[in-house]
């Protein structure tokens, strides 16, 4: 998971993923057995055209071209143009796109045809003798001020040619196959709500517009409270999505270990490339993007703690160029929970209330740390230590120190490092071996935390 989320919020912590086939685009795409453009009429099979290869990449190709210049220039007359006008709703669901794209401004947004299509029989008796292929095709945008690189996600068109021309039928026959993050961009789904702070840009459910001030306001002050924590190395600027879709989240949950009802909010890191779409891997910038998305079952505008959602899961985002692929889970976790909390009182915090197993741990002299398989678990229990154990070092050495601790994870390469480098971080920093900070934190867990009755 952090490789592509970067961390999530946990809810119950405290009170307050159709057959489909891949074929080359250098056949012919012959529509009969192999299915694509067939449809079984009662009296006999009505068979689409063939469709020639050469013909069908270069006018999808342009027009492809023609769809990315209509979002650049907010051009709605070319972005209706190449929509095939036999789907009422798909036409309508083009429209909303286009409202919410125009309330952005992008850097960059172009398509990338990959070369190789798919068919898919259950869709012959949609399309009949009309000739129609789904290319695999990568979409590359940056949203300007916001975006340090482009971001790519992954989409299966249905294009169908009618009088000669193709046209755009379908963008969502097959999303169900497509990679977590495929074509999953909240002006996807549903008409949205756009607003932009000094620090952020929230996506907004449109049923929340009356609440859209609120948020950004929210945000941009998350933004400044992690800023004080961590005021190097990122571009404070985030991007938060916050609408009522949940399948869009779920989309990062296809993974049989993750598992999205006990998450309040992911931290996910944006790429130019998907694995197994994508030719060539894109170079990866030192500050790659990333989205806050909060989860729509939970999500309530008017929730005083969205505040402290937010600041955790910006904390995620600055502290991202400096995370290291092996630093330790229960650390990424911990400092993103201290950044939430830093500012409460600590009579507002103590006792923190902790689970009967890691209070018991806790008296027996030891507290374990998770440096890998943290979501899995007692995980209520793994965030507590890391933040427990986040406001030990704090105290001991500061938030210089804090920093100092996390940042020198940055260069680990292997997951399979994070044990030998929590060593020498801590007998560098602290003057501790692991075990005897985790003594330290025990001692530190049963001074500042009592069992949750109600957990």
């Amino acid at each position: 998971m952090l490789l592509l989320v970067l961390g999530h919020s946990w809810l119950l912590r405290r009170r307050r993923r159709s057959a489909l086939v891949a074929v080359p685009l250098a056949l012919v795409l012959l529509v009969a057995a192999a299915g694509i453009g067939e449809a079984r009429q009662p009296a006999r099979p009505e068979r689409a055209t063939p469709v020639d290869a050469a013909e069908f990449t270069a006018a999808s190709t342009a027009l492809l071209a023609r769809r990315a210049g209509a979002v650049l220039t907010r051009d709605r007359a070319a972005w209706r143009a190449d929509l095939d006008p036999h789907d009422q709703q798909f036409l309508a669901r083009q429209e909303r796109v286009f409202d919410a794209l125009v309330q952005l401004r992008f850097d960059s947004w172009r398509y990338e045809l990959l070369g190789r299509n798919y068919t898919v029989p259950a869709l012959a008796s949609r399309y009949g003798a009309t000739p129609y292929v789904l290319p695999g095709v990568l979409l590359h945008y940056a949203l300007r001020g916001y975006d340090p690189a482009p971001v790519a996600r992954a989409q299966i068109l249905t294009l169908a040619r009618r009088d000669g021309r193709w046209l755009l039928s379908a963008d969502s026959d097959v999303d169900e196959l497509l990679p977590p993050a495929g074509h999953a961009d909240p002006w996807d789904r549903r008409a949205v709500a756009i607003g932009q702070g000094r620090h952020s840009l929230v996506l907004a459910d449109e049923r929340d517009r009356d609440h859209l001030d609120d948020l950004v306001r929210t945000a941009d002050e998350a933004v400044e409270r992690v800023t004080c924590l961590w005021p190097m190395g990122w571009r404070r600027k985030v991007v938060v999505v916050a609408v009522r879709d949940q399948q869009l989240l779920e989309t990062y949950f296809r993974l049989p270990e993750a598992d999205s009802r006990d998450v309040g909010a992911i931290t996910v890191r944006a790429f130019d490339d998907v694995p197994g779409w994508s030719q060539r891997p894109a170079p990866e910038p030192a500050q790659p993007p990333s989205r806050v998305i909060v989860n729509p079952r939970f999500f309530d505008p008017d929730n005083a703690q969205n505040l402290d959602l937010l600041t955790h899961e910006i904390a995620h985002v600055a502290t991202l160029p400096t995370v290291g692929v092996g630093t330790p889970e229960w650390l990424v976790e911990g400092i993103a929970e201290y950044a939430a909390y830093r500012t409460y009182d600590s009579d507002e915090l103590d006792p923190v209330q902790v689970s009967r197993e890691l209070r018991a741990e806790a008296v027996a002299g030891s507290v374990a740390l998770s440096t890998t398989g943290f979501y899995s678990g007692a995980v209520s229990d793994h965030y507590t230590a890391g933040w427990l154990a986040c406001r030990l070092i704090e105290q001991r050495v500061g938030e210089r120190g804090l920093r100092t601790f996390f940042a020198r994870f940055r260069s680990t390469m292997r997951v399979y490092d994070a044990v030998p480098a929590q060593e020498a971080a801590l007998q560098a920093v602290l003057g501790l071996s692991s075990a005897e900070f985790e003594q330290a934190l025990a001692t530190y867990t049963v001074q500042h935390a009592a069992v949750d009755e109600q957990g």
